[in-house]
């Protein structure tokens, strides 16, 4: 099934710090899968592995493994370009393009030539606003810039863009941590409805949110993956006490 991920001992340097301590774990294919942990706990910077956003640091190193689709991703025959249209990105904050909604929405699919004619481009910018949950709000205002949309319809319009590329993957770097709770919940519901598609990996530092939307869950601490497994065995019965510990707020 595409979309399948498998890393193996993943270690990260930024320089002399090491971020990243021989991470190794199965993610599982159209699915949504949460990294929770402190901050700082190298959840972000493994999230930008999948995708070797890392190799934009010229400080950073990234040694082990990732496979996508048994794929390695760190072999030097793997083109970035093709590997970030596979493997998507939403941001923390929403990032529009300082650009029309539509044209925010047709920038992956002009540079990767997605579209061969107007009339597909035109489907293909419908189709990703309406898997975004956005087309039925800015349907009659295409032209206008993205950046005049609410926060929430910004972050929903950077997804949009995400899923013009044609990804497998998307990766979510705490896409609500931004948004008010309505933007939240829809944003949320949104992650449910992708899923069915996409294979999602979203790093949150809500507990709440991760047992809301996902249903594997890593907990990172310290570079080191303590636990991983189903979001319910993970808060309901965690087989380390580092996770129970922090579960319970004892720490982070």
């Amino acid at each position: 099934m595409q979309g399948s991920i498998r890393a193996t001992n993943v270690r990260v340097h930024y320089g002399a710090k090491q971020a990243l301590f021989n991470v190794s774990m199965d993610i599982r294919p159209q699915s949504v899968t949460a990294f929770i942990g402190p901050s700082g706990c190298g959840k972000s910077t493994f999230l930008r592995c999948i995708n070797r956003m890392n190799d934009l640091i010229p400080a950073a190193r990234v040694e082990g493994s990732i496979l996508l689709d048994g794929e390695e991703i760190y072999s030097s025959q793997m083109d970035e370009v093709c590997l970030r249209k596979r493997v998507g990105m939403v941001f923390q904050k929403p990032n529009p393009f300082p650009k029309s909604i539509y044209d925010n929405v047709a920038y992956a699919p002009k540079l990767h030539a997605l579209a061969k004619t107007k009339s597909d481009m035109n489907a293909l910018v419908e189709a990703a606003l309406t898997s975004a949950a956005l087309w039925d709000e800015v349907k009659d205002r295409l032209h206008e810039p993205g950046t005049g949309l609410s926060g929430g319809q910004q972050q929903r319009l950077c997804i949009a863009r995400t899923l013009a590329a044609q990804p497998e993957v998307v990766l979510m770097d705490e896409p609500c941590s931004a948004l008010d709770p309505i933007a939240t919940a829809k944003v949320e519901e949104l992650i449910g409805e992708l899923a069915t598609r996409y294979t999602i990996i979203i790093v949150t530092h809500s507990m709440a949110q991760a047992q809301r939307v996902s249903k594997q869950t890593a907990f990172f601490h310290l570079g080191q993956v303590i636990e991983m497994g189903s979001t319910q065995q993970l808060f309901e019965s965690p087989r380390e006490a580092k996770t129970r510990d922090y579960i319970t707020g004892r720490f982070g």
